[in-house]
């Protein structure tokens, strides 16, 4: 063992060695940055356990006033002084454990140019991302052309097409994108067979023999509007169209996995959904509640019910500690 030890020590000086060469060269040349050297080997190495979520041995390496204040170790750099930086030394193997403990090692050159870094003042330069080390936002500029994707475009009044003889405009656009298309439209569907597709596609039911024979003999000019308003306010409606969100959030009366232990009170949030749904709640509402409804100035039994979401998925639950997005 003794020897081993002695054989990795002369190992790691001899790296030691070769990396300040190669450090001294990289610097030469084209002196490290953080944006374009150091970020990309942060964001890979460094901040899954020493970042927003986690900061084992109490280092956040986010900030440069964090990285130098260090965690129960020290300070992590020393600004000029990367053989006294324990980041640096914990990377090239002069002190255990090596670094990083979860994924590959760094490569020479990303230990040269940590290095490089590290000499040169361990600079946060301007560059797409500034941290605030007082209150931990991160700020990220988007790259060029990044905005004109569609979700950042205001919505604009388009002109409805002379498409007759549909009325309804989402038909005119329909039509106008078949007939460039060289398509033509499905011949209209008879009163029967709307029923039963409005049936099954706002409650998931189909109609009843009595409820198909009412509609075939209602002849007012409102027919289908009544029955439309009907079918949405019916409380199957909630049952039907909160299961999609319940999918969303992966719900289940049970964890799931080997342990698959039941929820006894899962229900209340499945409940919550139909209801939201049923009473036609404001989706940004719906979405605050769930994600704090806890936290909310005019918090209720209900909101709290609401951040159900966030326990909907799957667990397992001796391994919640593993897991820090599970807080």
């Amino acid at each position: 063992m003794r020897a081993f030890q002695t054989s990795v020590r002369l190992i790691s000086a001899m790296f030691l060695a070769v990396t300040a060469v190669t450090a001294t060269r990289v610097e030469a040349q084209n002196p490290a940055t953080f944006t374009s050297d150091i970020r990309p080997i942060m964001e890979r190495s460094c901040w899954d356990c020493h970042g927003e979520e986690v900061q084992r041995s109490g280092l956040d390496l986010r900030t440069r006033d964090d990285a130098i204040l260090g965690g129960r170790n020290g300070a992590a750099i020393v600004p000029g002084r990367a053989e006294e930086s324990l980041l640096y030394r914990m990377i090239a193997g002069l002190e255990e454990p090596l670094m990083p403990r979860d994924g590959p090692s760094l490569s020479a050159a990303e230990i040269a140019a940590v290095r490089a870094w590290i000499d040169g003042g361990a600079h946060w330069d301007d560059g797409p991302t500034v941290f605030l080390a007082s209150n931990r936002v991160v700020v990220e500029e988007l790259p060029p052309g990044a905005r004109d994707a569609w979700a950042f475009q205001l919505p604009v009044q388009g002109t409805v097409p002379e498409a007759s003889p549909f009325e309804h405009p989402i038909d005119r656009f329909l039509e106008q994108t078949r007939r460039a298309q060289g398509l033509t439209a499905a011949p209209r569907a008879d009163r029967r067979t709307l029923l039963r597709r409005a049936h099954l596609d706002l409650i998931g039911l189909p109609p009843t023999p009595e409820e198909t024979a009412e509609f075939l003999a209602d002849s007012r000019p409102d027919a289908w509007e009544r029955l439309i308003e009907r079918l949405l306010a019916s409380p199957h409606y909630g049952e039907r169209w909160g299961r999609h969100w319940l999918d969303v959030a992966r719900y289940a009366d049970s964890d799931g996995f080997e342990q698959d232990y039941d929820r006894p009170n899962a229900w209340r949030y499945r409940d919550y959904v139909i209801s939201a749904f049923n009473r036609d709640k404001p989706f940004d509402r719906f979405i605050e509640e769930q994600i704090a409804g806890d936290e909310l100035d005019w918090a209720t039994d209900e909101t709290r019910i609401a951040t159900g979401f966030l326990r909907a998925g799957p667990r397992v639950h001796f391994r919640e500690k593993d897991n820090p997005e599970r807080r």
